[in-house]
């Protein structure tokens, strides 16, 4: 007889939750995933799909605005905001039919819809009343939002309630000019509503490259979004039509506030002491490289792990952690960080910034490659070459990271991650073969571009100008 009820027992039903259950499955474990909220967690119902199903409509409605550059008139475009909000949620219904409890069960994974809480290391309390024991257990409860303590009583949005909405926020102020932050600051301006923003960062996108950062608030200042950056001092104060904002003493609007301030793993309620599971002086999970934290059977993948939140990352996690969970030869969770903002133009990242680079390695040891979007043939043909590529590298073009500004920056990144997970260099790049004229043709061109300027001087070049001497006398 089992000793225990479970091989493995995962807490939590977002994208490490699902891609974990499915990693269980497929190795044959016995395992249950327990969620006592959504299925399919903060990405499919508050996070991506909502959020990029909202800026698809603004998308929309800009386009048809703007359309006379290619000699197309859209005279009296009208946004209808209750419709675009059934748009977002008729995509979200789409979406989770394929990952609810119902889904998940004829597919063979077992879901049970409660909360759960540790009462020893192996046992689970769970809110329906029952007790299961597994050997193994995984955290992925995820993350919820960070709200300044100075607007936490008063009305304000999250991204667990922006999505709620039926009329349009106007004005809308948004605290916070990180990746959520600034889409949204788009996209509701995009669909007619005034908005601001107020963040205590200099630069939008704080974690992106300084230049990118630059060329996303241009946009946004252009579209008409008033940005309040370097704000030491955020204050807030109830009034009869929202909320009063002031930055450093001045007032700078009375609207619906939206706090994109960030958010934190959750942990509280999960009674980690009794598992003896251990968190660090900042609240974190301590983790090693595997995801295993101080309990040798409990593992952490998603956004409970905090840093970079992401439902990629989330997925990755959670097909790392069951592995490693269910699997004597561990594996580490070592893929590059990368991450996209759904801006226009968008900017997708992956490795380390051109600053983080220099601080590891030092400024001699740091190149950087860079072409202008202006470049890509097929942006010409679209009329819109914002951005540019900027290959972050070592002098023998080792691959250190990758900014990609401009459209459909998303996807052009997947190449340059895979080459940079792969350990790759710069003109790796020029062999792809890419139909022509996609997008992507333009990552061959920052790789020809780097062996246009290194081979004419370097030891590589002059063999191969050697041979060919040698060989056609």
């Amino acid at each position: 007889m089992a000793r225990y009820t479970y091989d493995l027992a995962i807490i939590g039903g977002g994208t490490a939750g699902l891609l974990a259950a499915t990693t269980a499955k497929l190795l044959g474990a016995r395992a249950v995933m327990i969620e006592g909220e959504h299925v399919g967690g903060d990405c499919t119902w508050t996070g991506c799909v909502p959020s990029k199903s909202l800026v698809a409509a603004a998308k929309a409605a800009h386009h048809a605005r703007t359309a006379d550059r290619f000699g197309v008139h859209a005279d009296g475009v009208r946004v209808d905001f209750g419709a675009v909000m059934q748009h977002v949620r008729h995509t979200v219904a789409d979406i989770y039919h394929d990952e609810s409890p119902e889904a998940l069960r004829a597919d063979g994974i077992e879901v049970i819809e409660a909360f759960a809480r540790f009462t020893d290391p192996h046992t689970l309390a769970l809110s329906n009343g029952q007790t299961l024991t597994a050997k193994n257990i995984l955290l992925a409860t995820g993350a919820s939002p960070i709200v300044p303590a100075a607007l936490a009583d008063l009305p304000h949005l999250t991204n667990r309630t922006l999505f709620d909405l039926t009329t349009l926020p106007d004005p809308l102020i948004i605290i916070g000019a990180g990746p959520a932050g600034v889409e949204m600051a788009q996209a509701f301006r995009r669909l007619g509503a005034r908005v601001s923003v107020v963040a205590a960062s200099d630069q939008v996108l704080p974690r992106d490259d300084a230049e990118a950062g630059a060329l996303v608030a241009e946009s946004l200042r252009a579209e008409g979004v008033t940005l309040h950056l370097g704000a030491k001092d955020i204050a807030y104060a109830r009034a009869l039509n929202g909320v009063r904002v002031a930055v450093d003493g001045h007032e700078i609007g009375i609207g619906t506030v939206l706090a994109a301030t960030g958010r934190s793993p959750n942990l509280a309620k999960l009674g980690l002491e009794a598992a003896g599971v251990q968190v660090d002086a900042n609240g974190k999970l301590v983790l090693t490289p595997t995801l295993r934290t101080t309990a040798p059977h409990i593992y952490a993948a998603g956004d409970v792990v905090g840093g970079q939140m992401f439902t990629h990352t989330a997925g990755y996690h959670g097909y790392i952690a069951a592995r490693n969970a269910l699997l004597p030869v561990k594996a580490r969770a070592n893929r590059p960080a990368m991450w996209a903002t759904f801006t226009d133009p968008e900017v997708a990242h992956a490795g380390l910034t051109e600053a983080e680079a220099i601080t590891r390695f030092g400024a001699g040891q740091v190149q950087v490659t860079r072409l202008p979007m202006s470049r890509s043939d097929r942006a010409q043909t679209e009329a819109n070459t914002r951005g540019f590529l900027k290959a972050v590298h070592h002098p023998n073009g080792k691959l250190l990271g990758v900014t990609v500004v401009g459209l459909h920056a998303a996807d052009l990144l997947t190449e340059w991650a895979t080459l940079l997970w792969r350990g790759g260099n710069i003109g790796d790049s020029n062999k792809f073969v890419r139909p022509y004229p996609n997008f992507a043709t333009v990552n061959g061109s920052l790789g020809l571009s780097f062996t246009r300027r290194t081979l004419p001087t370097g030891a590589t070049g002059a063999l191969l100008r050697g041979l060919v001497r040698l060989f056609n006398r």
